[in-house]
């Protein structure tokens, strides 16, 4: 008896951890409360230096994002599940069993 093919489900929780992975990269504050630079404004906005991101901007580089991690975490937990399938694996050899003869010898 082989051993089942793990791919499928690594691949569907691959998909959903990218994407929760995403949404913290994509969520997580900026600027000075991070002891970085903060947001580069370009000079012809009409925002002040320091104002929040606008809602629509947040929820553009959501669904961007989202077109790439998930797919690719996808890929990712596809190739796990195979390794951890292969790691798991019937590695025994089979011996064939012989065919049965239902006639009576003539």
């Amino acid at each position: 008896m082989s051993g089942r093919n793990l791919a499928k489900p690594f691949a569907i929780a691959g998909f959903f951890l990218a994407e929760i992975y995403m949404l913290f990269t994509v969520l997580a504050p900026y600027g000075h409360e991070t002891h970085e630079l903060p947001f580069p404004i370009p000079e012809t906005s009409t925002l002040a230096p320091g104002s929040p991101v606008p809602l629509s901007a947040t929820i553009f580089r959501v669904a961007a994002c989202a077109l790439f991690f998930g797919p690719f975490g996808a890929v990712v937990g596809t190739g796990i599940g195979l390794l951890v399938s292969g790691l798991l694996g019937d590695f025994s050899q089979k011996t064939p069993t012989p065919p049965k003869n239902d006639h009576p010898p003539t």
